[in-house]
């Protein structure tokens, strides 16, 4: 499984307890004096350390790996001692976000933290994380204002997502031309998207994958593999309509890919379709690369068709949020009175309900005529009444066209050839094919509704969501 499926936010929590000089009432503190002394305010603020770890601990969501709780304590000068912050000097460098318990008066730490570390801030409540997050978004940092932990956790969840992304790399098949045949929509610049999402690259020519294929049949260990792989999705589809021979030749290619991904670093994987075929590749090897797509995207990894970037950035967001794997395909109308679209691809997967979830049922068909070309067939009507939620990057990767639709129906799940449709009702269709005319023709899709998700992931990751 693709690791980036399983990140966890490394949360640092951090309880900041002032301690004043003396005991004494004022405008900022009441209360019987001998209960305000330094000794008084440090008892009680470990006692409310101790809570405030229980309650990290309860409350928390699994996405978060919670780093050790650090009590420091802060003077009514407004310093904070160096010793203090080497208290936190070791995991910190690590966290992906830190944690402010409530305390008295915790924005002037939180904000001393933030600048020192230029780590995401977050705090609890409802008067001073207003105040503190303020302070840093008009400076150019970041903070975060939870009401609660329910609250903190769906923060959590959209971190994840981020840091998922920024761990990602792509492996980037190429035949040489820049712009993709089948879309030229496609990002415009991916060292811009490496700068501003962390997303990684690797370029190889379209020729090593089938020499990866090469290997593969002649090496025992490999060839056992792909049998024992073809074997099992043969054993599990509810039927199959081609030659086993060329299920075999389909895994292959999937096995070529996922080495390549595994020799590069890469847990994203894209390729041209077009410009190989016009080639006689895919004719001479009986091979076509929809398996390899589907597979791939059922073990957490990005994977799109026609060298496609927009729409695996797109699916790496939609996958990593739902933890699902992702449909993609071309859109267009099928009724306009309906509001009803058509996503048309054959490369719909096995875990489209979630990862660690079942196998779909499914059917194995020939992409071509001849018999070869692997192909897995999903039956989308048995999910009628189902949200799914659509989703596209324009060419520059800074605007998210995102779609809520719901299944009502299928089709081509029996014919030859890229035939498999999704067919989807969404709220105004003939608005969304106007504004794909900004972001180009394909979309991943996933189950359930994620717009929130993304929208919210727009404010974080720095991109303008287009919600239909």
């Amino acid at each position: 499984m693709n690791e980036a499926v399983r990140v966890r936010v490394k949360v640092k929590p951090v309880f900041p307890q002032l301690i004043h000089s003396g005991s004494y009432e004022g405008p900022c503190r009441v209360g019987d004096v001998e209960k305000l002394s330094p000794e008084a305010e440090r008892a009680q603020g470990r006692k409310r350390f101790e809570q405030f770890c229980k309650d990290v601990r309860n409350n928390i969501t699994p996405d978060a790996e919670v780093l050790e709780p650090v009590y420091m304590e802060w003077r009514e000068d407004w310093t904070i001692p160096e010793g203090e912050f080497r208290k936190l000097d070791g995991d910190v460098r690590d966290a992906d976000l830190i944690l402010v318990a409530r305390s008295g008066l915790p924005q002037y730490p939180a904000i001393k933290m933030a600048h020192r570390y230029k780590k995401p801030v977050a705090m609890l409540g409802q008067v001073s994380s207003v105040d503190v997050s303020a302070y840093l978004r008009a400076r150019g940092l970041e903070g975060y204002a939870p009401i609660d932990y329910e609250d903190l956790n769906y923060l959590i969840s959209l971190l994840r997502v981020r840091k998922a992304v920024r761990g990602s790399r792509i492996l980037v098949v190429t035949d040489g031309n820049p712009i993709p045949v089948g879309v030229v929509s496609s990002v415009m610049n991916l060292e811009d998207v490496k700068v501003r999402f962390g997303v990684d690259y690797r370029c190889i020519p379209s020729g090593d994958v089938f020499k990866e294929m090469d290997r593969i049949s002649q090496n025992e260990a490999e060839r056992a593999k792909a049998e024992e792989i073809t074997d099992r999705l043969i054993e599990n589809a509810q039927a199959v309509h081609m030659d086993r021979e060329y299920v075999l030749q389909s895994v292959n290619f999937y096995l070529a890919a996922k080495n390549l991904l595994e020799r590069y670093g890469c847990n994203a994987f894209v390729i041209p379709c077009f410009e190989i075929c016009v080639k006689r590749i895919p004719a001479e090897r009986k091979v076509t690369f929809c398996l390899a797509h589907s597979l791939l995207k059922d073990e957490g990894y990005p994977s799109a068709c026609e060298g496609d970037l927009n729409v695996l950035l797109s699916m790496m967001l939609l996958m990593y949020i739902s933890k699902k794997s992702a449909y993609m395909g071309n859109s267009y109308i099928i009724d306009k009175e309906d509001n009803v679209m058509a996503l048309h691809h054959d490369v719909p997967c096995l875990k489209m309900k979630g990862l660690d979830g079942p196998d779909l049922p499914y059917e194995i068909r020939s992409f071509t005529f001849g018999g070869w070309g692997a192909t897995i067939r999903y039956d989308f009507s048995r999910d009628k009444g189902e949200t799914v939620t659509m989703a596209r990057f324009n060419p520059k990767v800074t605007n998210l066209l995102v779609a809520r639709g719901e299944i009502v129906g299928c089709a081509g799940f029996d014919e030859v050839g890229c035939s498999l449709e999704a067919h989807i009702r969404v709220q105004d269709v003939v608005e969304l094919f106007h504004k794909e005319a900004d972001f180009g023709h394909h979309l991943a899709m996933v189950y359930g509704d994620y717009t929130r998700e993304l929208r919210d992931l727009g404010d974080i990751m720095g991109f303008k969501v287009t919600l239909v």
